[in-house]
Formats: C-alpha cells, sequence, structure tokens
C-alpha cells in the first residue's frame, strides 16, 4: 500500500470559485478533496459514482463517460454541467452497463452514506475491468474526535445530519473492499485535526438564523469581491494535507 505525503493545495482562483459558490466551510473541506482526487490518473470509461451536481468531477476531470445517482435531481443539476457523455439516475446496482467494461471509478464523499455498501461495492466490482482502479474520498474515523466540541452528544447530532454510516479506519477499509475483490494501493489522508476543528466551528456559525435568513450566510453573500479574492489567495497557501489518519482520506483500490 502507498501512503502518499507531498503537500496538497488549490490555487486561489479555483480557491475562490469553491468559496463563491459553496461558502467557507463545503469550500475548504471541497477543496481538499479535489486537490487530493488530481494526485490520481483516471483510464477511460470513467463513472462517477454518487456524482451529485457534478461540481468536484469538473475542478478533476475535462470529461467523465458516465455519471451515476440515485437522485433525479442531482442527475438533472448534473446534466446542467455538460460533464457527463451520459447520466443515470438509479443506484449503481441498477446500471445497465456490461460487466468489466469501466476503467475507473471515481466517488467523492459518498460511500461514507451507503447503508448497503457490501451491494454497492459488489457492483462496482462487476463493473470495474481487472486493473481498473476505485478511487474515492471519505471523511475518516477521526472527524468525529475533531469536530470543535467533545461530547458523544455532539458527536452523534452531527454524524445523524451528516447520515455518515461508514466513518471507518483503513483496516475496516480494507476488509470491506477484499470481500468485494479490490486491493488498496495508496492512501492519501487530508485535512489536520486543527482545520477539521475550525471547518466544523465555521459550519456551525453558518446554521443560525436570524429570522428567517442565516445570519453568517448572509454576510459572506455580501461580502465585496476583493475580500473573497484575499481570503482565496490565503486559502491557496494552505497546506491541505495531512498526516494519517486525517479528517479525511483519498483511497485507490484496484480490482483484482
Amino acid at each position: 500500500m502507498r501512503l502518499a505525503s507531498p503537500e496538497l493545495r488549490l490555487p486561489a482562483h479555483e480557491f475562490q470559485v469553491l468559496l463563491d459558490q459553496l461558502g467557507p466551510s463545503l469550500g475548504v473541506w471541497r477543496a481538499a478533496e479535489i486537490a487530493a482526487l488530481r494526485t490520481e490518473i483516471y483510464e477511460p470509461p470513467i463513472l462517477d459514482l454518487g456524482c451529485g451536481d457534478g461540481l468536484v468531477a469538473s475542478f478533476v476531470l475535462p470529461r467523465v463517460d458516465i455519471g451515476v445517482d440515485p437522485s433525479p435531481l442531482a442527475i438533472r443539476r448534473a446534466a446542467q454541467s455538460r460533464l457527463y457523455a451520459r447520466l443515470e439516475a438509479r443506484p449503481i446496482e441498477a446500471v445497465a452497463l456490461e460487466a468489466r467494461s469501466v476503467g475507473t471509478v471515481l466517488s467523492n464523499s459518498v460511500l461514507e452514506h451507503v447503508a448497503n455498501l457490501r451491494s454497492a461495492l459488489d457492483a462496482t466490482a462487476r463493473l470495474l475491468r481487472p486493473g481498473g482502479r476505485l478511487i474515492f474520498t471519505v471523511p475518516t474515523e477521526a472527524f468525529s474526535r475533531w469536530l470543535a466540541l467533545p461530547s458523544a452528544g455532539y458527536r452523534n447530532w452531527r454524524n445523524r445530519h451528516y447520515e455518515h454510516r461508514n466513518l471507518w479506519p483503513i483496516e475496516r477499509w480494507q476488509q470491506e473492499l477484499e470481500r468485494s475483490g479490490f486491493a488498496i494501493v495508496a492512501v492519501r489522508p487530508y485535512l489536520r485535526r486543527e482545520i477539521v476543528t475550525l471547518w466544523d466551528a465555521v459550519e456551525l456559525l453558518q446554521r443560525v438564523w436570524i429570522g428567517r435568513h442565516r445570519l453568517f450566510s448572509a454576510c459572506w453573500r455580501r461580502l465585496p469581491r476583493f475580500v473573497l479574492a484575499r481570503l482565496a489567495r490565503g486559502a491557496s497557501r494552505l497546506d491541505l494535507s495531512a498526516p494519517a489518519p486525517g479528517g479525511g482520506r483519498l483511497v485507490v483500490a484496484v480490482r483484482r
């Protein structure tokens, strides 16, 4: 298994787009995922598992052969990106593709939410050709410990809110992947503890309501462009990598 350690950064102009579209907390988390995903090679045909609106994949790849998401609304939004040659509003188990016809499966912050993960991994393995790669990002087992408040009740509330089911150490991921015919070949942690804690605190601030408006979000949307650009320049100097386990990790697994 290759444990990658080089720094992870995102250019200021791209950071600014993420901060503008997603806000400060989600923008930083997505920046780390994008920087990590860009370190890998994607052999076509490429399938984006849980593609959502396609934003993350659009920062990583110029074109994706197929996007799969069970949400019809997400698929409609993904279609607007013009990134995907084909889109399927269904779970991976129901996608009508020939076995061993896919070169790479990309999945960003999806597998931690999947209730029947074994079924999803088996379906992914069926579609990948031997030697094909599953490249995915997930929050780690450290995510819950590094939140802004240390209580178990708070951790449980936050994970229920995010619908986190599979926040596992890498050993557990290795077991689950091996059962479906994969072997992990690389792991890249990202987001240090202090960044995860700050991220959670800022995300909480975004949930403060005054009347019908979220106070922080309303103020953020009113920031002058030059202020947002300055924040993006500062964020671009952040090293988003982390020692293991990190708040999130990129995992690369090969279909045996």
